[in-house]
């Protein structure tokens, strides 16, 4: 009778994969302790390699993650996504805030 409501607070993996290629501007993590944000790099992209979630920036990984794992949602203005989840080379839980390139 009564049905769980759908998670809304990320995309499917099918969306996730549609991100691939997706040039980024630069991509910014919130300290959670001072809510103060600092650049964590600059022209990149969204890559889908493995099954893995990677946000690549001047050449070098900002965030992996498993595909299925990580929550991936868009701003509210589109201008970018927020990504939230483990990262598998340091190991700890990160949230970041991927903008988009402007000629995309």
């Amino acid at each position: 009778m009564f049905k769980k409501a759908k998670s809304t607070d990320t995309m499917s993996v099918k969306e996730k994969e549609a991100l691939d290629r997706r040039p980024l501007k630069y991509v910014v993590e919130r300290d959670s302790e001072t809510y103060a944000e600092h650049r964590v790099g600059g022209n990149g992209a969204v890559n889908i390699m493995d099954g893995d979630f990677v946000l690549v920036c001047g050449g070098k990984d900002v965030m992996r993650c498993d595909i299925s794992e990580v929550r991936v949602g868009f701003l509210m203005n589109l201008s970018g996504i927020t990504v939230r989840g483990k990262d598998k080379t340091s190991g700890r839980e990160m949230s970041v805030t991927a903008y988009f390139a402007d000629k995309f």
